[in-house]
């Protein structure tokens, strides 16, 4: 799967933002989950849910046997919270995009 690009339109003027495909994402989440402690194979799995006309959603799903250090990690990341005992949930195309960003800092 190619990078996803989606038009970002602000005022009169088209941009056009790139969006991380799956493996860009899921490689992100893993260094993320080893920098929580967590040393698990496969901690997430991830789908791209393309929509028409808009950024890309992701769904997230925890594979990982310590979730919680996992939720907590991605919520001080992402600014949000996490309900006790999620194991799943979608991220917006900035958050992936944040997520990726995040790991090329790190």
């Amino acid at each position: 799967m190619s990078t996803q690009q989606a038009e970002d339109v602000r005022s009169s003027d088209t941009t056009v933002m790139q969006y991380p495909t799956e493996s860009e994402l899921e490689s992100s989440l893993k260094k993320i989950a080893e920098e929580a402690g967590d040393s698990s194979q496969i901690p997430f799995r991830i789908n791209v849910v393309p929509l028409l006309g808009k950024p890309p959603m992701y769904s997230v799903v925890i594979l990982s046997a310590a979730k919680e250090p996992l939720r907590e990690r991605l919520g001080n990341l992402l600014s949000r919270s996490f309900s006790l005992g999620v194991t799943s949930f979608m991220l917006k195309g900035h958050e992936a995009v944040s997520l990726v960003e995040h790991r090329g800092r790190g």
